[in-house]
C-alpha cells in the first residue's frame, strides 16, 4: 500500500470503524457502528437479512460509502482519495454467498483468481 497514506497501525486494530453511520434514503442502516479487529483476528458478522452485514463489509472496501464515522484498513483511512480506495481494494476482498459464486469450483478456488491476477502469484504461492 505504498501509494496511499499511511496511518501508524493502531493497537485497537488493523479494521476500525468509529461511528460510523450509513442511511440509503431515509432507512439508517448502519448506526453508530464501532469496530476494531486485531490482525489475526477472526470475526463473525451475524444477524437477519437487512441488518447492515453485507453493508458493512461492502463499506470496508468502498464499494458504499458511509455518510458519517471514519474507517482505517491497515492504517490507510478510507476517504474519497482514488488512491487510498484502490490500496485498500488491493488487499480487501470479499466472497458472495450464492449466486456469484462458481458452482464448479470450491470456496478456496473462488477466492483465488483476483490474487493470482492482481499479484502474478502461482499456485503455491496462493
Amino acid at each position: 500500500m505504498s501509494e496511499a497514506i499511511k496511518q501508524p497501525v493502531s493497537p485497537e486494530g488493523i479494521i476500525q470503524m468509529q461511528g460510523v453511520n450509513k442511511w440509503y434514503g431515509q432507512f439508517h442502516v448502519l448506526k453508530d457502528i464501532n469496530l476494531n479487529v486485531k490482525q489475526g483476528e477472526r470475526i463473525v458478522l451475524c444477524g437477519p437479512s437487512g441488518s447492515g452485514k453485507s453493508t458493512t463489509i461492502r463499506c470496508l472496501n468502498r464499494l458504499e460509502e458511509h455518510q458519517q464515522g471514519r474507517i482505517v484498513v491497515d492504517g490507510v483511512e478510507l476517504t474519497n482519495d482514488l488512491k487510498q480506495i484502490e490500496a485498500i481494494r488491493r488487499e480487501v476482498g470479499m466472497v458472495f454467498q450464492h449466486f456469484n459464486l462458481f458452482p464448479h469450483l470450491t470456496i478456496l478456488q473462488n477466492d483465488t483468481p483476483a490474487p493470482a491476477i492482481e499479484r502474478l502469484q502461482s499456485p503455491e504461492d496462493r
